[in-house]
């Protein structure tokens, strides 16, 4: 796969209904595979841009008001449309932590 270093695998999701996968390292544009924790399953992913170590990409195309799902939690509110396969931040996501009332 494209910029994945020889690694089997470029980015790992929690569960396949997830709507992000992090990166396992700094990757290119390009199609790299994805892993499953729970049941193992793969998918591949066509990355849009760059994308450094950590961050998340987007599975789907997520529109603007979508709660973000993470290992099947919620973790933000996309605030701008994401496009499948593009960067998952705190530009496009407002997070769930921050958006609690005290």
């Amino acid at each position: 796969m494209a910029g994945d270093g020889g690694n089997a695998f470029a980015f790992l999701l929690h569960q396949l209904d997830d709507d992000v996968a992090v990166a396992l390292g700094n990757l290119a544009p390009g199609i790299h595979r994805a892993r499953s924790v729970r049941g193992g399953q793969c998918l591949d992913i066509t990355l849009s841009e760059p994308l450094n170590a950590g961050h998340k990409v987007a599975l789907r195309d997520l529109k603007r008001g979508h709660i973000v799902q993470k290992s099947g939690m919620p973790i933000g509110v996309v605030t701008a449309d994401i496009p499948a396969g593009s960067h998952v931040h705190v530009h496009n996501l407002s997070s769930v932590q921050w958006n609690k009332s005290n």
